[in-house]
């Protein structure tokens, strides 16, 4: 009797196992894709992020100087492909942007960021070319904060131009496709529209030029602007300098800007 019990009690047992490795490889089957989808859900989490950054870099960019004779289409996408689709250990002088940024001397899948790999190694931005820069263009509308810049800009004696629109798409091994050792690309895209240049500087004396249309205060003839600073100063010995408009500090070589901003324009 027991001696039944006991083989009854080891293929029971026996069976069990066999159950549980079973259940277990059923189990892997599925959640095997799912770790794997979450490992490459932050890589190219990573990758939209950036390109989200890089499309706001280049639309400022095109916004700041809207000449592209100046500065070239094909330039500022070379600049941000170097500066955003590459590890800063690539950038010259040690991480520190240069003008003559550069990804075009990079060999392919070279100078990738650690995040931006397959778990095998393999580089998922394959050629520095697959991140490309594209425009479009359109008008700054007539909503209302159209028309509140249009007030602005004509009184300044300027006027806005159209919206720069920065598009950047970027093409990626599709490592989410497990059903093929061969998957298509994954395209990951963003777009950034901004517009400016309707207040654009060319220096120090083209800014108090639009800002005195703009400040009632700068009209105000030398001599009662001495008086009225004169009386101001009797409740606030610092006070404003009425009339006296001053730039920002800026560095050398960065348009005329003095060593303080001391001197009224």
């Amino acid at each position: 009797m027991n001696s039944n019990m006991i083989v009854r009690t080891g293929a029971a047992r026996a069976t069990q196992a066999g159950q549980s490795a079973t259940e277990f490889l059923i189990a892997l089957l599925v959640m095997l894709p799912l770790f794997l989808a979450v490992a490459y859900a932050g890589r190219y989490g990573e990758i939209h992020q950036t390109a989200t950054q890089a499309s706001r870099y280049a639309a400022f960019q095109r916004v700041m100087q809207p000449d592209s004779k100046v500065l070239s289409d094909a330039k500022i996408e070379d600049q941000m492909r170097a500066r955003y689709f590459t590890s800063w250990k690539q950038l010259q002088a040690d991480g520190h942007l240069q003008t003559d940024d550069t990804a075009t001397k990079l060999a392919d899948g070279e100078g990738q960021p650690w995040m931006w790999q397959s778990v095998s190694g393999e580089a998922l931005l394959q050629k520095h070319t697959d991140a490309k820069l594209t425009w479009a263009s359109g008008s700054l509308g007539s909503g209302t904060v159209a028309k509140s810049l249009g007030f602005m800009t004509k009184t300044a004696g300027k006027s806005y131009g159209g919206t720069h629109t920065a598009q950047v798409e970027v093409s990626l091994l599709n490592r989410y496709d497990q059903s093929t050792d061969t998957p298509g690309l994954l395209t990951i895209a963003a777009a950034t529209a901004a517009v400016g240049d309707g207040l654009g500087s060319s220096g120090s004396k083209a800014t108090r030029d639009a800002a005195s249309t703009l400040v009632p205060t700068s009209k105000i003839p030398k001599a009662l602007s001495g008086l009225l600073a004169a009386a101001i100063g009797l409740f606030e010995p610092h006070g404003p300098q009425l009339g006296c408009i001053k730039p920002d500090v800026v560095y050398n070589g960065r348009l005329d800007g003095a060593a303080d901003n001391g001197k009224c324009w």
